[in-house]
C-alpha cells in the first residue's frame, strides 16, 4: 500500500514545530518522519486519550519502501534517517541487514507515549546523537576482482609506464638496418 493511501492523524504543538530540532530538518527528513508516523499501531479504544501505541520500538520503514513511494533515492533516505537520529527524533533499537527482510527497527521519540526524559530532541542544540548513526565499515563487493596485477598488460604489450615491452625493447636493436 502506498504511503499516501494510509490514514493517520498527527498533531503537534508550537514547541515541537518551533524547536531547533524540527526547524533543522530537511524536507526529505520531514517526509521520512511522517512515514515513520504512519507505521505506528494503536490499541483499540473508544477515546483517543485512552489509546496506547503498541509497536514503538519496532517501527521499520526501509529504503525500498521509501523509493517505492517515490520519496527519493536510497542516499536521500539514508541522509534523512541520519538527520533524524542526529537531532534525536528516532533511535535505532535493532540493527538489521543480516539477511533478506531483516530491517532496522526504530523507536520514535516525539510521540505522546514517550516519557519526557527520553525525548532527546528537546536537548538538540546542546547535544546531538551523531555518534549513534550507523557507519558502513567497508564495502566487500568487488574486493576480490579489483586491482589485480596478474593480467597487467603494461609489462609486455605497450610502451606506457616505466618498463619497456619485452619484444620491442630498443636497446636490443643494434643498428637501423637490422
Amino acid at each position: 500500500m502506498r504511503i499516501s493511501e494510509k490514514r493517520f492523524y498527527f498533531t503537534f504543538n508550537e514547541r515541537f514545530f518551533w524547536s531547533k530540532a524540527f526547524q533543522s530538518l530537511t524536507p526529505s527528513a520531514i517526509n521520512l518522519m511522517m512515514c515513520f508516523q504512519t507505521e505506528l499501531r494503536w490499541s483499540k479504544g473508544k477515546r483517543r486519550s485512552k489509546r496506547n501505541i503498541l509497536n514503538n520500538g519496532n517501527i521499520s520503514f526501509s529504503e525500498a519502501e521509501y523509493r517505492f513511494n517515490k520519496l527519493g533515492a536510497s542516499q536521500t533516505y539514508i541522509n534523512a534517517r541520519n538527520q533524524l537520529i542526529k537531532v534525536g527524533f528516532i533511535k535505532i533499537t535493532y540493527h538489521g541487514g543480516m539477511a533478506r527482510g531483516d530491517m532496522n527497527k526504530y523507536k520514535l521519540l516525539w510521540v505522546d507515549c514517550v516519557p519526557h526524559d527520553e525525548m532527546r530532541w528537546k536537548l538538540y542544540p546542546l547535544e546531538d546523537w551523531e555518534h549513534e548513526i550507523p557507519k558502513v565499515k567497508d564495502y566487500a563487493v568487488g574486493r576480490s576482482t579489483r586491482f589485480k596485477k596478474i593480467n597487467n598488460t603494461l609489462d609486455s604489450d605497450t610502451l606506457n609506464g616505466t618498463k619497456s615491452p619485452k619484444s620491442l625493447d630498443p636497446s636490443l636493436k643494434t643498428s637501423l638496418n637490422d
